[in-house]
């Protein structure tokens, strides 16, 4: 089992400044990055297919144009997903059920300006859920 950190990240966010682990709770994690809507499908597409533990979501900021044009494709990646996922968005703004409402809900959503921290958390929580699914 593995962890799928997918970062919808646009080029005017500021890098990470602190390495991501390969593994989170004893499971590989792995990392997508992506900077449009339809590339963010795309990930979402893939998980599917690969079939992670936990999917984290990073989303960056969109305009109305794009979450009119790609938000359907989007909602319905969303709702295909078999596995649990947590949002990280740097506003409520930017959060996908503020655009798309999607049938499932994230099980969690955590807004932070602070891209790190805003990782570790999600980290954290994907973590302590997978040990507690193991018992």
């Amino acid at each position: 089992m593995s962890i799928l950190l997918i970062r919808h990240a646009s080029n005017t966010i500021v890098p990470d400044t602190s390495p991501l682990p390969a593994q989170v709770a004893g499971h590989d994690l792995s990392c997508q990055d992506c900077d449009t809507l339809p590339a963010l499908v795309r990930c979402l597409q893939h998980a599917h297919r690969s079939q992670p533990a936990w999917v984290l979501i990073e989303v960056a900021a969109a305009n109305e144009q794009q979450w009119s044009a790609h938000g359907p494709a989007l909602c319905a990646a969303l709702d295909a997903l078999p596995v649990p996922y947590i949002e990280i968005a740097r506003h409520d703004a930017d959060a996908l059920d503020t655009h798309l409402h999607p049938q499932h809900a994230p099980v969690a959503l955590i807004c932070s300006r602070v891209r790190d921290d805003a990782c570790r958390l999600s980290l954290a929580i994907a973590a302590r859920r997978l040990q507690a699914q193991e018992g």
